[in-house]
């Protein structure tokens, strides 16, 4: 009887342990099981497929900044701001089968000259493997009538850009855009995205100044010549940083590949680097780390309809290979909101 009655007292602790383990957030570090939730699901993918997730966060957070029209046959002059203009030949767009396009053509564009907008576009300050300081990257898609349109041969047009404090920042070059994945709807993720060298004519780049106002220096902006749309990027290498090595990241086991994306920001320079995944640690690892600086690592999930977020500074890596963060639930709100402050 005495055996039956401490049996008794020993399922219900236990019982008891569980249920209170149950009630815990994932950002707790300890997996519990959640009846019909995404929650519960801790397998990575294996495919180069993004996921409805990831896809989603993109969506979520995608940075377009302006749009506008234009007739095809007169062209136009398009300011969008202080800081990006175009200037826009007649007859300058051919559709896809090389048809000049004489009729309204939007021109939409995404604009980058803060890290956060980087991160919410997920786009790295990588040229393959080398870390890039970038000062802006912008994406410039023409459509109509459905299709997505480019430049007549033997067109120029005339991009006029520049960044938040009006001066050129010397070293900067033309970078190209990269794209295994073309979209003209929606920035879809592109996970072999890379910021190209331009070795060829196709980007003339000069200086625009311009008087400034009474008592203050001359506004400096980059003239960009080219018949290319799309992706560009103003950048410079960024060298002596220090030591840079590999460094990972693990979150708990409900974070995943399908769900979570991991950034890295240097706080001294305008750079960002995506950690991406690694399925033999099921850690997220990039190999250009600087191992010397401050730093900021930034993790956005979406794990069924709730975002989850986690941010820490370092003021150096040094010999720290591996980190482990615990994401906490915010809004998007909010989490877009702590991005800026990068």
């Amino acid at each position: 009887m005495l055996y039956k009655i401490s049996k008794y007292y020993l399922i219900a602790a236990i019982s008891l342990i569980l249920f209170a383990s149950c009630n815990k957030e994932i950002s707790d570090g300890n997996f519990t099981t959640y009846a019909g939730n995404d929650m519960n699901d801790t397998s990575w993918s294996y495919s180069t497929t993004t996921s409805l997730a990831l896809q989603r966060i993109s969506d979520s957070t995608s940075v377009y900044k302006y749009n506008d029209t234009l007739l095809g046959s007169k062209g136009k002059t398009i300011i969008f701001s202080d800081h990006f203009s175009l200037f826009l030949p007649p007859n300058a767009f051919i559709n896809n089968a090389g048809a000049p396009v004489s009729g309204t053509i939007n021109i939409r564009v995404i604009l980058l000259d803060e890290k956060s907008e980087f991160i919410r576009s997920m786009k790295a300050s990588l040229n393959n493997e080398n870390l890039l300081e970038s000062d802006l990257a912008f994406c410039i898609i023409a459509t109509a009538y459905g299709q997505e349109l480019r430049i007549a041969p033997g067109v120029n047009y005339v991009i006029r850009v520049g960044n938040k404090d009006n001066i050129v920042k010397q070293g900067m070059k033309v970078y190209k855009g990269d794209e295994s994945i073309v979209y003209t709807t929606q920035l879809l993720v592109d996970p072999f995205f890379n910021w190209n060298d331009n070795t060829s004519l196709d980007y003339q780049q000069s200086i625009y100044k311009q008087p400034g106002n009474s008592g203050s220096k001359e506004i400096e902006r980059y003239d960009i010549t080219t018949n290319k749309l799309r992706w560009i990027s103003l950048a410079r290498p960024l060298n002596n940083i220090g030591s840079q090595g590999k460094f990972n990241i693990i979150l708990p086991p409900n974070f995943t590949n399908k769900n979570t994306i991991v950034f890295i920001t240097t706080d001294d320079y305008n750079s960002v680097i995506q950690l991406k995944p690694e399925l033999s640690s099921r850690s997220f690892s990039a190999k250009n780390i600087p191992l010397q600086k401050k730093i900021h690592i930034v993790t956005i999930s979406l794990i069924g309809t709730q975002f989850y977020y986690s941010e820490q500074g370092i003021k150096a890596l040094n010999n720290t290979p591996v980190l482990s963060l615990k994401p906490q639930k915010k809004s998007l709100i909010g989490i877009i909101a702590d991005l800026k402050k990068l």
